[in-house]
């Protein structure tokens, strides 16, 4: 068909006509109207279909009806025994524990300070580490820490080895009687005659309460292994920064009879001259030992 201005100009103003006018009183929708013709039935659900496998707990009209509990079965399935342990009776035998009773019940033994001690108790008690060391004990050395070094630098090693187990030692914090075979021969001899059986009198030896452990090689790796500390378990501890006041912790100190000079004037038999002699006092070196830390 042909179109023409006119006509498309005639259908677009159709389309735009004039708007209805909104009535004045709202529509009165009557709802008894509409469900006039639907009866109560309607709106229940259908009943469920009987199955083989279906909930036994389900009626035939569709309702749950929950299972029947009775008292009884509840008072057998929370009663109060239930969380004790039961008791039960061991039959009597030979081995059996002597505090244990016939009723289950085990006795309590009364404690005695004496039982731990008591040499025909069956408690073992815990063996101590150092049981497993040989048994040399030094002078005065049952209740400390002695070590036998030396402050000679002829030997590198030597001298190396005796300043690390010091300082090894030293960082526990325990108290140590160290014995300079360098500075006393009285101290030479003595390490000589407690190790003449193996032989071991190159320093360091170290000897902790009447036990000797070893030298640089067998404390180190005892201190490595992490298990030194049980060694010396109950010595005196030092504290922190305590430096001895007599000698400053050198272990020795000059001859107080001959100054140092190993040599003391005695007077002649006949009392008319006067002849030098040997200090008694002092060391080869006149030296003594300090009387504060020693």
């Amino acid at each position: 068909p042909s179109f023409t201005s006119g006509s498309t100009f005639s259908e677009s103003k159709s389309l735009w006509s004039e708007p209805r006018p909104v009535p004045t009183r709202p529509e009165v929708i009557n709802s008894w109207e509409l469900m006039s013709g639907l009866d109560a039935d309607s709106f229940r659900f259908s009943p469920i279909p009987n199955k083989e496998n279906s909930n036994p707990n389900v009626g035939k009209n569709g309702s749950v009806s929950k299972p029947p509990v009775s008292r009884s079965s509840l008072l057998d399935k929370f009663q109060a025994d239930s969380f004790r342990f039961p008791i039960t009776v061991l039959p009597e035998k030979e081995n059996a524990d002597p505090n244990l009773s016939k009723n289950g019940t085990v006795a309590k033994t009364p404690f005695s300070p004496l039982h731990k001690f008591d040499s025909g108790s069956d408690a073992v008690s815990k063996p101590s580490p150092l049981d497993k060391f040989e048994n040399i004990c030094p002078p005065n050395g049952e209740n400390r820490v002695v070590i036998y070094t030396t402050t000679l630098r002829g030997i590198r090693k030597t001298f190396e080895d005796c300043n690390a187990v010091r300082s090894a030692i030293e960082s526990y914090g325990v108290v140590i009687c160290e014995r300079d075979i360098s500075m006393d021969r009285g101290f030479k001899e003595e390490l000589r005659e407690l190790m003449k059986a193996t032989n071991q009198t190159t320093p360091p030896q170290v000897f902790i309460k009447g036990r000797y452990i070893g030298g640089a090689e067998q404390v180190m790796k005892i201190v490595d292994e992490g298990w030194f500390g049980d060694l010396i378990n109950g010595l005196p501890k030092k504290k922190a920064g305590e430096v001895c006041d007599g000698c400053g912790d050198v272990k020795f100190l000059p001859c107080f009879r001959c100054n140092g000079s190993c040599k003391m004037a005695a007077a002649a038999e006949e009392g008319r001259r006067t002849v030098v002699v040997r200090c008694t006092d002092c060391n080869e070196n006149g030296l003594v030992l300090c009387p504060l830390c020693s």
